[in-house]
């Protein structure tokens, strides 16, 4: 029943969406957007973002972005909201936890009343910016990418796709929220399946230490911040040159050289946030409008980096993942 409701949903949301930009309710006006990014790597969102919009019959006759990019700066990602609140957009998206977070922070600071559709980010309800799944309250409403609950699971991912490894190194972030929530989600994993953990907190010092101390038979997870994201390429020549499997969040970590991935990728987060502006659009109020979970989640192994790595996978494993070729024009193939 609950699967006929949201399919009936997703074709109401789909259709009407697609009436309603085609007879013009929207007026002459264009709509004023805000897009919120702590760094470039979260662009993909904002493709998948315009993507969605346009097959649901919106062009940019109808909506005008306005795109701040704090390039991973923690201090201009502060200055950009400022910004953007004093333009006034009719709606905001927002591309992760820590602008998502910002933004709630310096609205509630100035009682400011604008709509938020966050396009992917994980335990929104645990971070304080919703009041409840499936009624959230407020100016905000979207995606929860299921990224700190499902930590656990890419361990087990890890650990069963290279049955030799004896011992985890799990970098995460202290500073961010969702990652101290993902380490516990791994810690309670890690001590089910039987597996050795090592926690390493972000930074150029937990780099370095890893440099010295990584061995054969140990890996290295990744759990969610976008510090850890900005750190993506040195991590990747980290287990190149060590030899060591990785495992991370999104496909593009998969893509610049990590073994494997598991998670929703950013496209397709941006993708699905287009339902809930084209929604919010139509009048509707954020906070009537459920959060929901990720429309798939992908296991991507990078095919080039299997094999330089050298050691022995699960085949069973690797018969279910999305194989990819990154040194081949169009990088995926199956």
């Amino acid at each position: 029943m609950k699967t006929k409701w949201y399919f009936f949903f997703l074709t109401t949301v789909a259709v009407s969406a697609i009436i309603y930009a085609f007879l013009g309710v929207k007026g002459e006006d264009s709509v004023e957007i805000g897009v919120l990014m702590i760094g470039e790597n979260r662009y993909e969102k904002f493709t998948g973002l315009e993507a969605g919009l346009k097959d649901l019959g919106y062009s940019a006759k109808n909506i005008h972005f306005t795109v701040k990019n704090a390039q991973d700066d923690e201090e201009l990602i502060d200055r950009q909201i400022v910004q953007l609140l004093e333009e006034q957009p009719d709606l905001i998206v927002t591309l992760g936890g820590i602008e998502s977070l910002r933004l709630k922070e310096k609205m509630d600071e100035a009682s400011i009343d604008i709509p938020v559709v966050f396009a992917g980010l994980a335990a929104p309800k645990e971070l304080g910016l919703i009041k409840d799944y499936k009624s959230p309250g407020g100016n905000f409403t979207g995606i929860n990418n299921y990224h700190a609950s499902i930590s656990g699971k890419r361990l087990e991912m890890l650990t069963s796709l290279v049955p030799a490894v004896d011992r985890v190194h799990v970098i995460y972030d202290s500073k961010i929220e969702v990652s101290k929530l993902s380490l516990e989600e791994t810690r309670n994993a890690a001590g089910q399946l039987g597996v050795k953990i090592k926690p390493c907190d972000a930074s150029k010092d937990c780099l370095d230490t890893l440099w010295k101390s990584v061995g054969r038979k140990e890996a290295i997870l990744v759990l969610p911040s976008f510090r850890i994201e900005s750190l993506t390429d040195e991590i990747v020549k980290l287990t190149s040159e060590k030899k060591i499997p990785a495992m991370g969040l999104y496909d593009f970590e998969a893509e610049k050289g990590l073994l494997a991935s598991y998670g929703s990728s950013f496209y397709s987060q941006g993708y699905q946030a287009s339902r809930f502006v084209s929604l919010i659009l139509q009048g509707n109020k954020p906070g009537d409008l459920p959060v929901e979970l990720p429309d798939g989640i992908r296991f991507v192994v990078n095919q080039q980096t299997k094999d330089a790595l050298g050691i022995t996978y699960n085949q069973d494993l690797l018969h279910i993942a999305d194989l990819i070729h990154p040194e081949v024009q169009g990088g995926r193939k199956r």
